[in-house]
């Protein structure tokens, strides 16, 4: 069935990944989640009851907590709730895994050519559903440069920030546009390779629907990975490696501007965030982790944001290097869906 899911919650946005806006030390302190934050270990997705309905709530009214449902990393989501349920992780998402703060769960690939991404023509993954189980995203696994017909840009390029890969004003497609064309930069091959991360490409990349799971504390919501795979095992593989290091992901959800609100993000490798398909921040290139911050007050203006109006929000982060892989997102913004999805994608 065609996946509806719904999920809203109030405030400021932290969105922790690697960037190059505003710098701060790598090592800023997870948040406490609390009772709610972490999930007990499981067993691999051997939970197929009611689908934790008799867990105690989450923060974000799910019927049933996240012990209830969650398997060991790599496990499967128990199959018997239905995915409109409110529960966490969605019935049959694979490579479940309680990161530091909250968890991930990976979905169903999407058929290439079925449709390139969220954002413009994009389904909203919430508007059916009273309950959200996560907020929903895409994936795409590529095949690293240093392996036969690999991608350029993944691993084999030199590390380093790479500031201005993309241009300052989102695509009509809603996805960015390569500030160079007809050029390259420090550690991208040019337009074509790059307009290659985040449409979906026959034997270019595979892509697949990822949910992640925020979790509330003192009226924030954060996700934290510093372990963050969720394609290990799936698309072209691990290649050789302990985990799949060449990947990128893409969100779009919406919110609406309540004043007050920031957002931050802390990780590894290229960041780049878009509000009202305005460029706010740039941690483009292969580096170590990073953070990015914006003040939505203190750029309202040129955003052209008012309060009480709905505005999108578009995030692409890629992991382009063995090593590490962090992701991290804190928040208050107000999102009035939980993710928009092509309008193709399905959950068998």
């Amino acid at each position: 069935m065609p996946l509806s899911l719904r999920w809203t919650f109030p405030g400021l946005l932290t969105l922790a990944l690697g960037c190059a806006g505003v710098k701060s030390p790598p090592e800023s302190p997870p948040i406490s989640t609390g009772a709610a934050g972490h999930a007990a270990p499981g067993t691999g997705g051997s939970v197929t009851g009611a689908g934790g309905a008799s867990g105690a709530p989450s923060p974000f009214g799910f019927a049933g907590s996240t012990p209830a449902n969650a398997g060991a990393p790599g496990g499967a989501a128990g199959t018997s709730g239905s995915n409109g349920g409110g529960v966490w992780p969605p019935a049959g998402f694979i490579n479940v895994t309680d990161s530091t703060v909250g968890g991930y769960a990976l979905g169903p690939e999407v058929v290439a050519g079925g449709g390139g991404g969220g954002g413009s023509g994009a389904q909203d993954a919430g508007t059916k559903i009273g309950a959200c189980v996560g907020l929903y995203a895409l994936v795409r696994d590529f095949k690293m440069g240093n392996h036969p017909g690999g991608h350029p840009d993944f691993e084999t390029a030199m590390s380093v920030d790479d500031p201005g890969i993309v241009a300052v004003d989102l695509g009509a497609d809603s996805k960015p546009v390569y500030a160079h064309p007809g050029g390259t930069t420090l550690t991208t091959h040019g337009k074509g390779p790059f307009d290659q991360w985040y449409n979906d490409v026959p034997d270019v990349n595979h892509t697949f629907v990822l949910a992640l799971h925020l979790i509330q504390q003192n009226n924030v919501y954060t996700f934290q990975a510093d372990l963050f795979f969720p394609l290990d095992g799936q698309g072209f593989g691990n290649e050789g490696e302990p985990h799949n290091f060449s990947f990128t992901t893409e969100i779009h959800t919406s919110f609406t501007y309540k004043g007050g609100e920031s957002f931050t993000f802390i990780g590894d490798d290229d960041v780049w965030v878009f509000i009202n398909k305005k460029l706010v921040i740039d941690l483009g290139g292969r580096h170590s982790q990073e953070t990015g911050i914006v003040n939505l007050d203190a750029q309202s203006a040129q955003l052209g944001l008012a309060t009480g109006h709905v505005y999108d929000l578009s995030v692409f982060h890629a992991e382009r290097h063995t090593k590490a892989s962090h992701f991290r997102i804190d928040t208050t913004l107000a999102f009035v869906d939980c993710g928009q999805l092509p309008p193709s994608v399905v959950i068998p």
